[in-house]
């Protein structure tokens, strides 16, 4: 306060960045509501692809075991080197509300399942296919994990800055205005004085 001058110009300037201030402080908590939406609606889909990868790797994993019981590692061992599969993961980002987020590509070429299946027990074939149609759903659940938590990095961050111009810089300009205008009242009252008691002095 004692650093604060009190004049009518600088009342006019605190008023000014009080509107200002105001003003951010609404477009601040909209882009907080708005990234709050975004963020419930992803870590919806992501429990829901990540319940149902959950199940299907549970599947996955016991045709995988009743294989193994019937074929030997090496066997297995020798699959898995023939596999002339190659995956590709292009990464883009996207910008929303100012954060940027990924945005994945998921391509498989080649062969996954070129070895000879009439020689294979058939919960391995199965097992690997589940695992084939898992690859996309995994990809997309770290697109979505990864982007829940930049917005959750994003929600914080607005949210101290809603909360420090709420409950902090704003009060603290209102304050200063209402110093300054006490300050003015204060010296207009002492004026009015002193311009009665020179007109009492004069007889006017």
């Amino acid at each position: 306060m004692a650093q604060i001058k009190p004049t009518r110009q600088e009342f006019l300037k605190l008023k000014k960045k009080v509107k200002t201030a105001s003003r951010g402080h609404r477009l601040l908590k909209d882009k907080r509501d708005g990234l709050i939406q975004k963020f419930l609606a992803i870590v919806k889909d992501a429990l829901t692809l990540r319940k149902e990868i959950d199940e299907s790797l549970v599947k996955a994993i016991e045709l995988f075991r009743y294989a193994e019981a019937k074929t030997s590692d090496q066997y297995l061992a020798s699959i898995a080197e023939q596999s002339e599969a190659q995956i590709r993961i292009a990464l883009e980002t996207a910008n929303f509300m100012g954060v940027h987020v990924p945005n994945l590509e998921f391509e498989v070429s080649g062969d996954p399942f070129n070895y000879g299946v009439l020689n294979t027990p058939k919960d391995l074939d199965q097992s690997l296919v589940t695992l084939h149609q898992l690859l996309p759903k995994l990809v997309k659940l770290a697109e979505l994990e990864y982007t829940a938590r930049k917005l959750a990095e994003e929600i914080e961050k607005t949210r101290r800055r809603v909360n420090a111009l709420e409950h902090v810089i704003i009060p603290e300009m209102k304050d200063d205005m209402g110093y300054i205008k006490g300050v003015l009242e204060e010296r207009s009252r002492q004026e009015k004085v002193t311009i009665m008691k020179v007109k009492e002095l004069l007889g006017l």
